[in-house]
């Protein structure tokens, strides 16, 4: 099979109704947390562990919204030390993978589930569609991604997203 570059893959089903700044926001946070899944699955660094995302305020402003990608959820889960996913369930159907992941904090003793669904087909920029061969592990590591996520303190986030927007660039 041919690898198409990664920037014309689309693999979500668009809404059904058109989708208001806050979806468009999750779904282009979604695609790059795709790109970062499959970029790992293929033994790339990933790096990168927020994305900025451009949203259009009421009045018309441009603001960049900070989003903790893929990675990231992964550098502070290992980094924090004491959380671990318990349990991965898979569900199939005809086109689409499910997966429920239970995270545990052995710290502060708090177990959470995550979920997520994806689509076996990946629709390309031109709106065909070919078999998404990393359907399954995308749909394994959004699950475990979001249930650690959701253990991750707020404060922590917002503080490494400060520090991380204020980094100098290496030369």
């Amino acid at each position: 099979m041919t690898e198409a570059p990664l920037d014309v893959y689309r693999s979500y089903d668009a809404p059904a109704a058109p989708p208001n700044e806050k979806q468009e926001t999750m779904l282009a946070a979604e695609r790059m947390d795709e790109q970062q899944i499959v970029e790992s699955m293929k033994g790339r660094m990933i790096e990168k562990l927020f994305h900025e995302i451009e949203q259009r305020r009421p009045d018309g402003v441009i603001i960049k919204i900070p989003v903790l990608a893929w990675a990231g959820v992964k550098y502070f889960a290992l980094q924090l030390g004491h959380m671990t996913v318990e349990k991965v369930e898979l569900n199939e159907t005809e086109d689409k993978y499910r997966a429920t992941a239970w995270a545990y904090d052995k710290k502060r003793d708090i177990r959470v589930m995550g979920a997520a669904e994806q689509s076996k087909m990946m629709k390309l920029r031109d709106g065909s569609k070919i078999p998404d061969e990393f359907a399954l592990a995308k749909v394994v590591s959004k699950s475990q991604r979001n249930a650690l996520k959701a253990l991750i303190p707020e404060t922590l986030i917002s503080e490494a997203f400060q520090q991380w927007k204020n980094r100098k660039p290496s030369t």
